[in-house]
């Protein structure tokens, strides 16, 4: 253990900015519980799921920092077990097809990315969010490269999985 201190954060270029759940967190919760169901009918056709739970989703790049990173897609923060679980997947399948259902309110799009392992099936059901407008630099670029990833990791940790959405159009309005 050292001596050495976290230097205080100041205020990034978004402090004082609404989130953009503000108003919308019944919305969302719904979105969840949507998954939930989806993950039911999928599990009585004999399928294993994992449903995440994000605690936060941001799109990449920032629309207020285009340049900040080449990453495209979603960065999707889940707790720790749920990324293990996850983990653990990914290395024992090949996850080689998703769906989307998507909806939008109020400027906010909310989505659940299904990807699937066909022939371990297994499924991941992925709720999203993101406001329209923030997301413009992520729409133009995922359109421009033809594909898209969703960035999930554990808030303790500084690895992630990567889930490819090989047609992002289905995320986007």
């Amino acid at each position: 253990m050292t001596d050495e201190q976290t230097p205080p954060r100041t205020p990034g270029p978004n402090a004082g900015e609404q989130h953009v759940l503000t108003g919308l967190v019944d919305v969302w919760e719904g979105i969840v519980k949507d998954a939930e169901v989806f993950a039911e009918e999928y599990e009585d056709d004999g399928w294993e799921t994992l449903v995440l739970h994000p605690g936060d989703v941001t799109p990449l790049p920032p629309a207020s920092l285009p340049e900040s990173t080449d990453r495209v897609g979603f960065d999707v923060l889940v707790p720790g077990s749920e990324f293990e679980s996850l983990s653990e997947w990914v290395q024992s399948a090949d996850f080689d097809r998703y769906d989307v259902y998507r909806a939008t309110e109020n400027g906010v799009v909310f989505a659940v990315s299904v990807v699937q392992a066909d022939d371990a099936e297994k499924a991941v059901f992925v709720p999203l969010y993101y406001g329209v407008q923030k997301a413009t630099e992520l729409v133009e670029r995922a359109t421009e490269q033809g594909e898209l990833r969703l960035y999930v990791r554990p808030v303790e940790a500084d690895t992630r999985v990567e889930l490819v959405q090989s047609d992002p159009d289905p995320l986007f309005m």
